[in-house]
Formats: C-alpha cells, sequence, structure tokens
C-alpha cells in the first residue's frame, strides 16, 4: 500500500470515527394536546355490555364526533382517588376504529405516553366508531374491577377513551349499560332508562361519569340512609346468597347514625345532590374502598357483614371512611392532586391529610355511629398504634415520603412491609391526626377540638360539587384559626421523624399501649376475616392457617432465625402444623428454662429446621387507661 493511499484510508476510518463518537437522540414523539378549558363539540355515545360473566369480557362501542385532522384517544391512566398511574392499558384489546362512511382507520400508540393514540381524521368525517373486546381484570388487580357469576364491579375508566386537548369536566358522553337478564344495578349516574337488560343514562360529564362506578348483581338490597333528605343517601348491597342482605331495623339504624353524625360534623354541609353507597359481599371480590362525589366503591370481605355482625366487624370503618371523602378528597382537595384530565400526573404530598385524616373520621365516626363499639374501636386503635410502633423501616424512611404512593403501593406484595414501609400514610397518619385532636383539646380546656377544623375547612359550599383545592399553608392556618400554635414545625416534625412512633396523641388521649397473652375481640375477628394468625408482636409474622408465612416483621425472631415471607412451616417441635401447636410452643417456651422454639420449614423447594431463641409469649396489644390524664379518647368518640 503505497503512503498516499494509506493517509487517505485513515482519512476515512478517522472521520467515520467521528461520526460514530456520540450517540444521536431520537426525534421527539408526537405532541398530546394540552387540556383545554373549552368544551368538545358534541356528545360521545358510549356503550358498554359486561353481560358475558362466564368469559368475562367486556365489549364496548364509543361512537365520537369529529372534525378532520390529527386526534389524540386517551385512556384514562393518573385517575382521583388510585395516588398513582393506573390506567389498565394491558387488558384494553380488541381495539378498532372506523368512519362514519365505513372506513377502518390505522391508528399508532404514542410510544412515550402508552395510554396516548394518535389517528388521523380523514376529510369529510364527522363521527368515529371506537370498539373494544377486552378481557376484565382480576379481583386484587391494581384497579377494582371485577367479574363473578354474581357480580360485575365496572369502572368506566377500564372502557372508555376520551380525546385529549379537552378538560375532561368540559366533555359530554352519554353511557348506555348491558348487563346480564335480571340484574339489577346501583350507581351514582343520573336519568337511567332500562329497557330489558339494557339501562341508558342521561348525558353526563366524561369526568362525571369517570367518577361514577356502576355495581351490578343477581341479588341486591337498597336501603334510604336519609329518609325524606331533599338530598338522599342510599345504602345498596350485593351479596351471592339473598340471605346475606337480610339486615336488622337496629342494623340499618347504625348506618343512618352515620349519616347524621357525619352532618354533625361538617355542620350539615353536603357538596353532593344524592349519594349512593355500593357495597359488594362477595369474599372474591374482597376487602375494598374507593371514593367518589356521589358515591363509594366497598367491599366486604365476610358475606356476614349483616348476619355475623356480632363477630366479623373488622373493618366495619370503610363506609364510613369513603363517605368522608366526599368532603375531604372530592370537594376539598389537595392541590398537587387536582388535574385537568387523566393525563397529566399528580403528586401526592398531603395524603396525610387526604386519607390519614379521612381514617381518622372514618374510625370516629364509625364509633359515634355505633359500626363499631367504643371498646371494639380501642382494640382497633391498640392494633394500629402496635404496628406503628413495630416499623423498623422508620429508620430510613419518613412519613412524608410515604405519601409517595405510587412507587410504593406494591410493598405489601413482598413480605417486607415492616421495612420497606407502603401505606402508612393512612394508619400512621391517623396517629398524627390523633396528636393534633388532642393537643387542641388540652391547649382549649375541652373548648374546642379538631371537630372545629373539620367544620371550617371540610364543611363549606353546601351543594357545591366542584373541586376546591388546599395546600399545606391552608391547612396550618385553618389549625391556627381553631388555636394558635406553631402548627407548620409541629406538623413538620412528625412528618419528618425517625426516632419513634407518633403514640404522643394516645398517651394523651389518655390510654397507653400494653400487651397481653390473650388476643382482642378484635383481633380475633381480623385474624378469621384475613385466616391468618395474628404474631407480630411475638414470632414477628402473620402465617397462614395452612403455615404459609404472609408477613415478616423486619428483624424479629422468625426473620433472624431465616424464615420469610414465602416460607411455609410444615411441623412444630416435630409435630405437623397446626395454628394451634404453634400457639402452645410459644406458651411452652416463655416458661424459664424453656429451649428455643423447634419448627421444621419449606421455602425454596427445600425443607430445614430452625430453632427460634424466642421466649416472650404470646403478646398482643390492648389499650390501658391512663388515670392520670383526662379520657379525651371518650370525649372523641362519643356521639354528637
Amino acid at each position: 500500500m503505497t503512503p498516499r493511499l494509506t493517509l487517505a484510508l485513515c482519512l476515512v476510518l478517522t472521520t467515520a470515527s467521528v461520526a460514530l463518537a456520540g450517540p444521536k437522540p431520537a426525534a421527539p414523539t408526537p405532541p398530546i394536546p394540552a387540556a383545554r378549558a373549552i368544551d368538545y363539540p358534541g356528545v360521545i355515545e358510549l356503550k358498554v355490555d359486561v353481560s358475558d360473566t362466564t368469559r368475562k369480557v367486556f365489549r364496548v362501542t364509543e361512537i365520537l364526533p369529529v372534525t378532520p385532522g390529527s386526534l389524540v384517544l386517551s385512556l384514562p391512566k393518573w385517575i382521583p382517588g388510585e395516588h398513582s398511574p393506573s390506567a389498565q392499558i394491558v387488558l384494553m384489546s380488541g381495539f378498532s376504529i372506523t368512519t362514519d362512511d365505513g372506513r377502518r382507520l390505522a391508528w399508532r400508540r404514542d410510544p412515550v405516553e402508552m395510554t396516548a393514540f394518535h389517528v388521523d381524521v380523514p376529510a369529510g368525517v364527522q363521527s368515529l366508531t371506537i370498539q373494544l373486546e377486552q378481557p376484565t381484570a382480576q379481583p386484587g388487580g391494581p384497579v377494582r374491577i371485577a367479574v363473578t357469576p354474581n357480580l360485575v364491579l365496572l369502572k368506566w375508566t377500564a372502557v372508555a377513551l376520551y380525546p385529549a386537548g379537552y378538560e375532561v369536566g368540559r366533555i359530554r358522553v352519554r353511557p348506555t349499560l348491558t348487563v346480564p337478564a335480571g340484574w339489577s344495578l346501583a350507581t351514582a349516574l343520573d336519568g337511567a332508562e332500562t329497557t330489558g337488560a339494557t339501562t341508558r343514562f342521561a348525558a353526563t360529564s366524561f369526568e362525571t361519569l369517570m367518577d361514577s362506578p356502576v355495581y351490578a348483581g343477581r341479588h341486591k338490597a337498597s336501603f334510604d340512609l336519609a329518609p325524606g333528605s331533599p338530598r338522599p343517601v342510599r345504602l345498596n348491597v350485593f351479596a351471592d346468597d339473598p340471605k346475606d342482605l337480610k339486615a336488622t331495623p337496629a342494623q340499618i339504624e347504625v348506618h343512618r347514625r352515620l349519616i347524621q353524625q357525619t352532618d354533625k360534623l361538617f355542620g350539615g354541609a353536603r357538596n353532593f345532590d344524592h349519594y349512593d353507597f355500593l357495597l359488594s359481599l362477595n369474599p372474591t371480590v374482597g376487602y375494598l374502598g374507593a371514593e367518589h362525589q356521589r358515591s363509594s366503591e366497598n367491599g366486604y370481605s365476610s358475606a356476614g357483614y349483616f348476619t355475623a355482625w356480632e363477630t366479623a366487624f373488622s373493618g366495619r370503618d370503610i363506609l364510613a371512611h369513603e363517605y368522608v371523602h366526599a368532603w375531604n378528597g372530592k370537594h376539598r382537595r389537595p392541590a398537587d392532586l387536582w388535574t385537568p384530565d387523566y393525563t397529566t400526573p399528580m403528586r401526592n404530598s398531603l395524603l396525610w391529610v387526604y386519607e390519614g385524616l379521612t381514617e381518622y373520621y372514618g374510625d370516629t365516626l364509625a364509633t359515634r355511629s355505633g359500626l363499631y363499639s367504643p371498646e371494639q374501636m380501642r382494640q382497633r386503635l391498640a392494633l394500629i398504634a402496635a404496628n406503628a410502633q413495630a416499623t423498623p423501616g422508620r429508620s430510613w424512611r419518613s412519613l412524608r415520603d410515604t405519601t409517595n404512593a405510587y412507587i410504593m403501593n406494591s410493598a405489601g406484595g413482598t413480605g417486607s412491609t415492616s421495612w420497606l414501609r407502603s401505606l402508612d400514610y393512612y394508619e400512621e397518619g391517623q396517629l398524627l391526626w390523633l396528636d393534633v385532636d388532642t393537643l387542641i383539646r388540652e391547649r382549649t380546656h375541652g373548648a374546642r377540638s379538631l371537630d372545629d377544623f373539620a367544620r371550617a375547612f371540610f364543611g363549606v359550599d353546601d351543594g357545591d360539587m366542584s373541586v376546591s383545592t388546599y395546600d399545606f399553608e391552608d391547612v396550618v392556618a385553618a389549625l391556627n384559626a381553631v388555636t394558635p400554635y406553631d402548627w407548620a414545625s409541629f406538623l413538620n416534625a412528625r412528618l419528618d421523624a425517625h426516632d419513634r412512633a407518633p403514640l404522643d396523641g394516645l398517651a394523651r388521649s389518655g390510654w397507653g399501649l400494653v400487651f397481653e397473652t390473650r388476643p382482642s375481640a378484635y383481633v380475633t375477628a381480623y385474624e378469621n376475616d384475613a385466616e391468618v394468625s395474628l404474631l407480630t408482636f411475638s414470632l414477628g409474622a402473620e402465617i397462614g392457617r395452612d403455615g404459609a408465612v404472609k408477613e415478616t416483621l423486619w428483624d424479629g425472631p422468625l426473620f433472624r432465625a431465616g424464615v420469610i415471607a414465602g416460607t411455609r412451616i410444615v411441623r412444630v417441635a416435630g409435630k405437623p402444623y397446626t395454628p394451634e401447636a404453634l400457639n402452645a410452643a410459644i406458651i411452652a417456651a416463655a416458661k424459664p428454662g424453656s429451649p428455643p422454639i423447634t419448627l421444621g420449614v419449606k421455602a425454596d423447594d427445600q425443607v430445614r429446621v430452625v430453632r427460634v431463641p424466642y421466649h416472650g409469649g404470646p403478646r398482643y396489644p390492648r389499650l390501658k387507661r391512663l388515670t392520670q390524664t383526662p379520657d379525651r379518647l371518650e370525649q372523641i368518640l362519643s356521639a354528637r
């Protein structure tokens, strides 16, 4: 090779090297129009058929008025009340778009915002027909949709697309729903006209439709909870067996008192024109709750909500909790949780108010009305306090950080919730608000309470169903209006704490957390409902009746012995596992000089023997009266 050729080749290679030296960014994706405060022209027709409960398929037809040009269709992603991006995009299938003259149009999924679909509308086309034919989510999925032989829970957010570029409150839609023949349905939607198995509702905004789920079922009972009220409140209950719908007059009166006590808390203001509780008593669907402006989605895992009233009461506050959200969450809402559409991301910085304060008043109102007895509530509060105290994850993660819910909602499935922390803004938030309430009562010598804050902050704008936002400074100012104090520092210190559980309010209420050898009635009800043995405060685990370890306390006795969630205990002291055998072993190990508890465990397809040096005996939480302190808890829980 000649020197000249060598030089030329070097120049070519050098040039190529320079060209390949750095990455070239991809072109930006097509824009998704930002929501504008203008009306969408025309009314969308949305027809949903959920009658195929055998194959559990939803069939959807949506007719959309359009004008020629580029169009972006979006499936709701950031849905109020879900606190995370929860679109059921993985189920969306059978998706086709045709024009009013029968042409099938191509669509392109946005490569970044995968709940958005781009389509070009040809000249002369005035409407598009969108069709979906999709399987349904299973119970326990990220969005609470369920189909069983006797029940359908429909969230419109899983089956309806909306045109991007408009505030969802400015898009009009007329929904139609077909259910299995002979079934009944319940929803907050207005103007229902039923022909056979199909019900057509009045046109409403897309925002209201997404906020109005439907329960439909083979067996339904409805109860009037506000007789004679111009703004009615109904309890709609669905069950697999008609006998489970037989509520006694006394039980319905308790639910009516819930409405009365809530009215007293919020000064009679109601931010709805009518309200429908939707309650399923279906073990397959299980325990659930979701809030809406004029309704709530509720599920009770025991069919014995009415028929086993005295024993199956764990979690009975769920109706009260979701009802309070009509004030705290739906009408008054943290500013960073309001968005003009369902594509704009939400932020959760004030979930300790949105959910924590609602949890506090859900329990309080459940007791004031009689859904819980005062003793049942004290037992429940003892369990909440004990769980908060047994949360080692506080050492690295603050309560404030748990409000970043969308990154951690799955922590409960790891078996290490006490270390990862998950939805602690609910129950630890409840303890924070107990702290606030008791401090107000102490500082004002009982003249004022958190009820005064709730009435002034949430019991406003009677009849107004729009959203009114608030921020941290608004909360602080409203607390200062009740009683002057450095509430900003008080709240921030507790939201950012890493040292100990927030139990000051419990002590100030006149009660202290203790542990006893026998479970309370509430713990027993919880164990029966969850089908577990609650050994969190002894061995450090929740264990299923078959020996499967559901949750382990990080650095608890079983954890230190190498037994974690997913392990199954197969033998206790050489004998086959039973809950009774394990409890007997815990009791025996508490005797002086006793050897460690010997367990045979199976994990990763291997069986091994572990010895757990725990000698503390059974431990279950209770509250003990602190006689030197006024019983402010009794004052808080007493009916108004």
